[in-house]
C-alpha cells in the first residue's frame, strides 16, 4: 500500500493472482487517496486485510482469498458500494456496520449453510446480493431466510437455480424455493413435549440407569482393567528389558502440565506400589538434543503415557514423541503405549500428520479421565495395573 500513497491519480489497481499476505501486525497502510477500485483476488488474504484497505475505495474485489469473517470494530469504509468476497471460507453473510452504503454484495461459493435473515435489516442500501453455490443446509433455521427472498423483492441475484440444499444428503439439490417443512416440524418445544409424553417411561429407566448407576462407564473401566491384569500375568520376566529404568514415561502439552503435575505425578509416584515416571523437566539430560532425550526416555521406560487434548495435537514435539513410541511399538513387538484421553478431541482437530494418532485411538483403548471424583479410584488403579512391572 505504501508504494501508492504518493501516486495521487491512481483510480484502479489490480494486484490479483499474487502471493500476497496480511498479518496486521505493526503494518502502517498508506494508499493513495484517488484510489476507487481495488482487486486483490486470488491471493493469501485473510480477515486482517480489512484493517489495512484505502479509505476511499468505492470497488473492491477479496474473491479466492482465506476470508472467515468481516471482523467488526474495523475502521468504516463510507464510499464502498461493491464488495466481492467470493470463494472465500465465510460461515455466514457479513454485516454493514463498517460498509454503509454497501449497494452490491457478492459471497458466492463460501461455507454458508444458514445464512442469516436480519441481513437486508442490517443493511438496508444493498440491492444486490449474489449468495448462489453455497453448501446451504436445509433445516428450520434455513426457512427464514427463504422468506426473507419472498420480501426482497428480488434482490437475491440468480435466485432460484443458484440456491440449492446441499444438506441432508437427502434433500441435496433440492432448490431453496422447493424446501418446506411444517409449523409443527419447527416448533421444537411442541415436538419436545410430544415425544416427552410418548417416551417418559423409556427415559426414565435410562437416565436411572445411566445417571445414577453408570453401568456403561463402570462396564468399560472394568473391562479394561481386566485387559491390563490379563496382559500383565501372560507377560514373562525374561521378556522384560534389564535398561528399563522407569515405569512410563509422560507425553504431555505444555499446557496441560497442571493437571500432570497435580493429579498424574502426585497419584503414580506417591504412596504403596509408588510408579517412577519419565518426566522431560526433570529425566532429560542437559547437553544431549531434545530428540535424543525423548528416545532415551522412551527406551528406558516400560511403558509410554500420552495426555490426549486438543492442545496435544497442537504441539511439534508431542507428534515427535508419539512417533518415536509407535516406532518402538513395531520395531519391537511391544504393547508400550497407554493413552489418557484428558479431553475430547474433535476428528477435525487432528491434523493430517496425526494419522497415526487417529489410528491408534480407532484401534486401541484408552483411558478416559472420568469428571466425576467417585469414578477416579477406579481410573487410577486401571493406570497403575498398565504401568505395574518390577523395575531392576
Amino acid at each position: 500500500s505504501f508504494m501508492t500513497s504518493r501516486m495521487r491519480s491512481l483510480s484502479y489497481l489490480d494486484m490479483s493472482y499474487n502471493l500476497l499476505r496480511h498479518d496486521g501486525a505493526d503494518v502502517q497502510c498508506r494508499w493513495a487517496k484517488s484510489l476507487r477500485e481495488l482487486d486483490l483476488s486470488s491471493n493469501q488474504l485473510t480477515d486482517a486485510v480489512f484493517e489495512c484497505l484505502p479509505v476511499n475505495v468505492q470497488k473492491l474485489s477479496l474473491q479466492n482469498n482465506q476470508i472467515t469473517s468481516v471482523p467488526s470494530g474495523v475502521a468504516e469504509l463510507q464510499s464502498l458500494t461493491e464488495l466481492n468476497l467470493a470463494s472465500n471460507r465465510l460461515a455466514d453473510l457479513p454485516g454493514c456496520g463498517a460498509f454503509p452504503s454497501l449497494e452490491l454484495l457478492n459471497v458466492e461459493m463460501n461455507s454458508i449453510l444458514t445464512p442469516s435473515a436480519d441481513f437486508f435489516q442490517s443493511c438496508p442500501r444493498v440491492r444486490e446480493l449474489r449468495g448462489g453455490h453455497n453448501p446451504f443446509k436445509c433445516s428450520c433455521e434455513l426457512q427464514a431466510f427463504v422468506r426473507l427472498e419472498r420480501r426482497s423483492g428480488g434482490k437475491l441475484s440468480g435466485w432460484p437455480a443458484a440456491y440449492t440444499c446441499e444438506y441432508p444428503e437427502e434433500l441435496r439439490g433440492t432448490q431453496l424455493r422447493d424446501f418446506h417443512l411444517s409449523e409443527l416440524a419447527c416448533n421444537t418445544l411442541l415436538l419436545l413435549v410430544t415425544a416427552l409424553l410418548l417416551t417418559l417411561v423409556l427415559v426414565a429407566a435410562v437416565a436411572f440407569l445411566c445417571i445414577y448407576l453408570d453401568v456403561p462407564w463402570y462396564a468399560r473401566m472394568t473391562w479394561q482393567w481386566t485387559q491390563t491384569k490379563r496382559r500383565a500375568r501372560q507377560r514373562r520376566p525374561e521378556e522384560r528389558e534389564s535398561v528399563l529404568r522407569f515405569h512410563a514415561f509422560v507425553s504431555y502439552s505444555e499446557r496441560d502440565s497442571v493437571w500432570v503435575k497435580n493429579e498424574l505425578i502426585p497419584n503414580l509416584e506417591k504412596g504403596e506400589g509408588c510408579v517412577q515416571l519419565c518426566q522431560h523437566e526433570r529425566n532429560f539430560i542437559p547437553g544431549k538434543s531434545i530428540v535424543e532425550n525423548i528416545i532415551d526416555c522412551i527406551e528406558k521406560s516400560y511403558k509410554s503415557i500420552f495426555v490426549l487434548s486438543p492442545n496435544f495435537v497442537q504441539s511439534e514435539w508431542c507428534h515427535y514423541e508419539l512417533y518415536f513410541a509407535h516406532h518402538k511399538l513395531f520395531s519391537e513387538n511391544s504393547d508400550s503405549l497407554i493413552l489418557i484421553l484428558l479431553e475430547p478431541i474433535p476428528q477435525y482437530l487432528i491434523p493430517a500428520r496425526y494419522h497415526k494418532l487417529k489410528a491408534l485411538m480407532a484401534k486401541r483403548t484408552y483411558l478416559e479421565w472420568p469428571k466425576e471424583r467417585s469414578k477416579r479410584a477406579l481410573f487410577w488403579a486401571n493406570l497403575r495395573a498398565a504401568v505395574s512391572i518390577n523395575l531392576p
